[in-house]
């Protein structure tokens, strides 16, 4: 779901878009409906934050729903994914709602709290693109930059970062390749 937000939104939507993108495309329904609990968005901490919906309403990838007027579902954000390629995606629903709660605790790490979105973004892709009991990973720099909607120029602080906070055990670039290596986290 990370590559298809990665091609399928503006590289100008910021990391807190691309996280609200992507807790909408795995809790919607099958007709692209999704609800967000006010709980949900203050544990990824956007629930005061209007701009992330209003970039992915100007990109045309999703349509807030008019706030209810049920007292019990005041407590949800609403919205209408207008790409219908979301639901198309793989994995199935369930495997999807599953992934979003992976993803929700993943970003909510005490450790990760602090850190502005792009670094909980990445170290998302990061863990994302980890595979369990393997050392040290790989991914092409582009790509890594273009999934966490980050400039180029601020790749390396923002790993930098995630090694401070122990998100990444440690990490390097081979400009060769142009790939960028990390080691999971020291226990």
């Amino acid at each position: 779901m990370l590559s298809y937000l990665a091609a399928a939104l503006p590289p100008d939507v910021s990391a807190e878009g691309r996280l609200l993108a992507l807790q909408c495309a795995l809790r919607s329904n099958t007709s692209g409906r999704v609800h967000l609990p006010a709980g949900l968005l203050r544990g990824m901490r956007l629930a005061r934050a209007l701009a992330p919906w209003d970039e992915l309403e100007d990109a045309r990838w999703l349509h807030r729903l008019p706030h209810p007027t049920d007292p019990m579902e005041q407590r949800t954000a609403a919205a209408q994914l207008l790409d219908s390629t979301v639901l198309t995606q793989e994995p199935a629903r369930r495997d999807r709602h599953r992934a979003a709660g992976w993803a929700l605790r993943v970003v909510s790490r005490p450790r990760l709290r602090a850190l502005p979105a792009a670094d909980r973004l990445t170290a998302l892709v990061l863990a994302a693109h980890h595979s369990p009991g393997a050392g040290r990973t790989s991914m092409e720099a582009d790509h890594l930059t273009r999934t966490c909607g980050l400039d180029r120029s601020l790749l390396t602080a923002t790993l930098d970062r995630l090694v401070s906070v122990n998100a990444v055990g440690a990490w390097t670039f081979e400009p060769v390749t142009e790939d960028v290596s990390w080691d999971p986290p020291r226990k």
